[in-house]
């Protein structure tokens, strides 16, 4: 339950990003585009980073879910 409020979150939060990221080029008087390093740097980055950190600091996580694929 815990992982599927996790995920949810975060999908929650690159969405809303990207949201922000393209209103922010509509409003640009520059260039109207999509700025994808804006949207990869604060909206994709910092959703993934946690589960990074979680991978590299509970490795038996990964045993467990290998294990039990078999």
């Amino acid at each position: 339950m815990r992982r599927k409020i996790f995920f949810t979150l975060s999908l929650i939060w690159v969405i809303l990003v990207g949201y922000l990221v393209w209103a922010n080029g509509l409003a640009s008087p520059d260039k109207k585009a999509f700025r994808w390093d804006e949207w990869i740097w604060f909206g994709f980055v910092p959703a993934i980073a946690p589960y990074l950190f979680y991978l590299i600091w509970k490795p038996e996580y990964i045993k467990n879910f290998l294990d039990k694929k078999k």
